[in-house]
């Protein structure tokens, strides 16, 4: 954990990847994010492996450096809890659909009015302005919508979805900017913001990108997609014991190659006559490399070649490899730590590396309710209160075994 954003208080109303990947990443960062729970948990506690209930790997890996309130927001008291909270934050986020979150008080104008300076930001799976807007949705609806499931289908027609939840950790992404981005503005004019960041269109913004191509100009001068991401020979290709990927790329790196191969001939012929039509003809390029050239050599022969040329390769890594990789353990990637509760854990440590701040211990991620006590003392609840709200069902403590 590294203290960015020390002192910044974060509600984080987060459930599943999305929203809680948010809050994982500010409180990697430093900021105190208070985790609002129902009484039953996070459903993603319960998905996955676990050693014990409530605590399963996938849900371990998106809340550390958090402090998990459980509240009953469907009681008058629960959002009373929740109204104190708010008055109190920097920023309050949420990825429920935005009808839900009205009808429990706490949409964006209900907030603005009890902290006007409030940086509120959300994400669905579709936007509030257009027909979508209620529909409900998750990562694999997303990546059918966006075009990625048809993109991935291309070399043999079977639409497919990526077995990662790609579109919630893209939006995710996408939150964190735009909460940093608020919180910038708040901390320069004093003034605070909504923002809304769509599932759908910020993954049809990275999906489009480049396969807008010919559309970017209107009228268009050619169809969209890009041929040189929709070519069938961009793929790991074989070679004589296994397969790899190459990063033969700019018109400089096809000719060096071609020339060290021995490929004078397609170094002469057209389609390395002009660098600014490579891009017409990179699939018969692909195609050649694939089908005429890496077959002929060993995984491990072309890998020391195109390093001492000084062009992109891959070996094909299986994940369970991973952790075992010299670069990944090098830095730390993976780590070994101590849980209060669930023993011996591993865990991914967040990619960027810092000079000039200090780096601190991280907090495991909590155990339902873990907070509870501490968060309504903060508030100014009475211990006598807190017992009230315990046992009644308004809020629940890890602590409490009635």
């Amino acid at each position: 954990m590294y203290n960015f954003l020390q002192g910044m208080r974060v509600i984080e109303m987060g459930h599943i990847l999305l929203g809680p990947h948010v809050g994982q990443t500010l409180g990697d960062m430093g900021a105190d994010i208070v985790k609002i729970e129902a009484p039953e948990g996070d459903f993603y506690r319960t998905v996955g492996v676990k050693r014990n209930q409530g605590m399963s790997a996938q849900w371990l890996n998106c809340n550390r450096n958090k402090r998990s309130i459980s509240i009953d927001l469907k009681s008058q008291e629960g959002r009373d809890v929740l109204t104190e909270l708010v008055r109190g934050a920097d920023v309050f986020i949420h990825n429920m659909r935005p009808r839900a979150v009205a009808k429990l008080g706490f949409d964006y104008e209900s907030v603005k009015r009890l902290n006007s300076s409030i940086v509120y930001c959300y994400s669905s799976g579709f936007g509030e302005a257009g027909p979508y807007r209620d529909f409900p949705a998750f990562d694999d609806i997303i990546q059918a919508r966006s075009g990625l499931a048809s993109l991935n289908g291309v070399l043999d027609g079977q639409p497919k979805l990526t077995p990662i939840p790609i579109t919630d950790l893209a939006t995710s992404m996408n939150l964190t900017q735009a909460v940093l981005a608020g919180v910038y503005r708040k901390a320069t004019t004093g003034q605070g913001c909504c923002v809304e960041v769509p599932m759908f269109e910020s993954f049809v913004t990275l999906v489009m990108n480049q396969h807008l191509n010919g559309h970017a100009f209107q009228p268009p001068e050619d169809d969209v997609g890009y041929q040189r991401m929709l070519s069938p020979f961009r793929k790991p290709c074989a070679t004589a014991d296994g397969f790899i990927v190459h990063g033969v790329y700019t018109f400089a790196h096809w000719k060096k190659f071609l020339l060290e191969v021995g490929r004078q001939d397609v170094v002469d012929s057209d389609l390395l006559a002009d660098a600014d039509q490579l891009g017409s003809n990179i699939a018969k390029l692909y195609q050649i490399m694939a089908e005429e050239i890496l077959p002929q050599r060993e995984s491990a022969a072309w890998l020391q070649l195109f390093e001492e040329l000084d062009i992109p390769c891959a070996p094909i890594v299986d994940i369970g490899d991973l952790e075992d990789d010299p670069h990944l353990k090098a830095i730390g990637m993976f780590r070994d730590y101590d849980h209060p509760s669930e023993g011996h854990l591993r865990d991914i440590r967040h990619p960027f590396m810092v000079r000039g701040i200090e780096e601190e211990a991280d907090v495991p991620p909590p155990v339902l309710g873990q907070s509870t006590r501490a968060i309504l003392a903060e508030l100014g609840y009475p211990e006598s209160k807190i017992d009230q709200l315990i046992s009644s069902g308004i809020t629940r403590d890890a602590n409490d075994t009635t």
